[in-house]
């Protein structure tokens, strides 16, 4: 995994390049998933609620996960501004932000947008705690992105699958199979584009469209 690698072996390029890449979705981190609270009811919607609440830092500026995502863009002293690389990075990264955005706009695809949601809740501790170690490793701040992700989805994934999950498809039993679609889509677009960072990185390439400015390292050691 992504993950793994930059616990192991990462380097600063590596942490400022998949930065770039994460950057469309995560400084709009929680607002696409947000459109779903009022398509959904019960045990579902209260569930929704209480997760997006965590994502934008419960109401206090500068907490919520999307602004803590800046903070770390700075550290590494990159452009925290949404949109800011979107011509730098290739499809298969558009494609994992153009997921969401497409689940969260369409009201019938709302048993695909809460698995999508479900899926992440339930599978980011491991990877989350890895990053915050790499950063750690390198000497690098911006780290409590992470943190709180580690702190928060520790809870969350419980969460999204008792009450948000099965609350969904209690109260609508014929939305299973695009809960399910939610989750394995999700699945396929992130691990496209995993697939497309280790193959770059194991080549000594560069996995942006153009390289980061000041930032030569993988190009002068292919």
């Amino acid at each position: 995994s992504v993950s793994a690698y930059m616990d192991d072996q990462g380097r600063l390029t590596h942490l400022r390049e998949f930065a770039v890449h994460r950057s469309p979705y995560q400084r709009k981190e929680a607002d696409p998933h947000t459109w779903g609270i009022p398509r959904l009811s019960g045990r579902a919607k209260a569930a929704m609620v209480e997760i997006q609440a965590d994502e934008y830092g419960n109401g206090r500026p500068g907490e919520a996960h999307a602004d803590l995502f800046a903070d770390t863009m700075r550290a590494l002293d990159l452009d925290p501004a949404y949109g800011a690389y979107v011509d730098d990075v290739p499809g298969v990264t558009l494609a994992t932000t153009n997921l969401v955005t497409m689940l969260g706009l369409h009201r019938r695809l709302r048993g695909a947008l809460v698995g999508h949601l479900a899926a992440f809740e339930m599978t980011s501790v491991g990877p989350m705690a890895r990053y915050a170690r790499a950063f750690r490793r390198l000497g690098v701040g911006g780290h409590e992105f992470y943190d709180v992700h580690v702190a928060a989805d520790a809870h969350h994934e419980v969460l999204a699958a008792d009450e948000l999950a099965t609350g969904l498809v209690t109260a609508e039993p014929h939305l299973q199979d695009d809960l399910f679609f939610g989750v394995h889509a999700v699945t396929n677009v992130e691990r496209r584009l995993s697939d497309h960072l280790l193959g770059c990185w194991d080549q000594g390439v560069t996995s942006l469209r153009h390289p980061l400015p000041h930032d030569r390292e993988l190009a002068l050691s292919a």
